[in-house]
């Protein structure tokens, strides 16, 4: 069920003090694949992970920021010992404290909770139960490591919260609970900090204008990221902590574009074609330009009564709207949206199916644009 890819649903822009929000009315039984999906496109969450296996017992609590990184504390505890744990994972990269310092290595599943819960959503079918504080749902469990004689015994139960619709509690384990993986996940979208316990710094050359320096430095601040800056003859010099790639830089400074047209309904009245989400099988007639990023006044993320992460625009001016409109975004028509609403505007919602982080930096791009920025690594260093 959830491995299928969600097929395309045409949005609806809900048009801020000028229509009516229609309320959300959940369907259990049909929407917990859509609660799955908006799981992963929240900014954050809490959690108190636990693990019975044959021979080990395991308990902890962490934070986990959702595309950056997480911050875990905890114990063992066997037959004869118990022993205390905590990891910090940012990116790619794990921090593990052993005998007061720091160890850093590859990123492994002990800080990666969140990968390890998005495994154990990966399966065909999620059964209704019913449930009076949340919806139950009962799901067969496929976790060889826990079990590796009686996997196919292995069951699944996924509590998901009636206020947020999302997930509270996953279990899973033998029926008789004799090993067992348990999540319990609350304080959704806090606004958290995931600290680097070693400062590591990494260098690149921003080839561009020096004076271009204060436009940079804002669109860093915007997605919130720690950096050092200075001139460094005709360029910049950015410094950052080590688990940002080169590839990470090269998105964060990117040029970003978005282009609003009207889709009318036949091709005589066309000014261009395009095509959804690339797609040849799907045409769409389009009009005029509506308004680009250079017509927005802010933007902000937010989240609906669903827990569904949405752009909150708002335009420069106020203008009508013709009945059904297309997001292009970097050159492909990402979303169209039906409007209903005969007066001028200057505020909408845009839905999307990217992750937080994604948002972010869409967001911080359309607030602060920036010319196109050549990035490579630089030898020099800043500590």
């Amino acid at each position: 069920m959830y491995t299928r890819r969600l097929s395309f649903v045409i949005l609806v822009l809900l048009i801020t003090g000028c229509v009516e929000y229609v309320k959300y009315i959940p369907d259990p039984e049909k929407d917990v694949e859509k609660w799955i999906v908006n799981f992963s496109q929240q900014r954050s969450f809490s959690y108190h992970y636990r693990l019975k296996a044959a021979s080990v017992f395991t308990e902890a609590k962490g934070d986990c920021i959702i595309g950056q990184g997480e911050h875990i504390k905890g114990r063992w505890f066997s037959s004869d010992s118990e022993m205390a744990f905590e990891y910090i994972g940012l990116r790619d990269i794990e921090y593990q404290k052993s005998d007061r310092k720091w160890v850093k290595s590859a990123r492994g599943e002990e800080s990666d909770i969140f990968s390890q819960i998005q495994r154990l959503f990966k399966f065909d079918k999620f059964y209704y139960m019913g449930g009076e504080e949340d919806y139950v749902y009962h799901f067969w469990a496929n976790i060889p490591f826990l079990a590796p004689g009686r996997w196919k015994e292995m069951v699944g139960i996924l509590k998901v919260s009636k206020k947020n619709y999302l997930p509270s509690v996953i279990w899973t384990g033998l029926p008789d609970s004799s090993v067992y993986l348990e999540v319990e996940l609350y304080n959704y979208n806090k606004k958290k900090t995931v600290k680097s316990p070693v400062e590591c710094w990494y260098d690149y050359l921003l080839v561009v204008s020096p004076d271009k320096k204060k436009e940079i430095a804002r669109r860093l601040k915007l997605i919130g990221v720690k950096h050092r800056l200075k001139k460094k003859g005709a360029a910049l010099l950015l410094s950052l902590p080590e688990y940002y790639t080169l590839d990470d830089v090269k998105s964060i400074l990117s040029t970003r574009s978005l282009n609003v047209y009207t889709v009318v309904e036949q091709k005589e009245e066309a000014q261009r074609i395009g095509y959804l989400k690339d797609d040849r099988k799907n045409a769409l007639y389009l009009g005029e330009k509506l308004f680009s990023q250079d017509d927005i006044k802010g933007v902000k993320i937010k989240f609906d009564g669903a827990s569904k992460p949405y752009f909150e625009i708002t335009l420069k001016t106020k203008s009508y709207f013709p009945e059904k409109v297309a997001f292009e975004l970097d050159g492909i028509i990402q979303y169209t949206a039906t409007l209903d609403i005969n007066r001028k505007i200057n505020k909408m919602r845009l839905y999307t199916d990217m992750s937080f982080y994604e948002m972010q930096n869409i967001r911080a791009s359309f607030l602060q644009p920036l010319p196109l920025i050549g990035v490579k690594p630089s030898k020099e260093e800043l500590n």
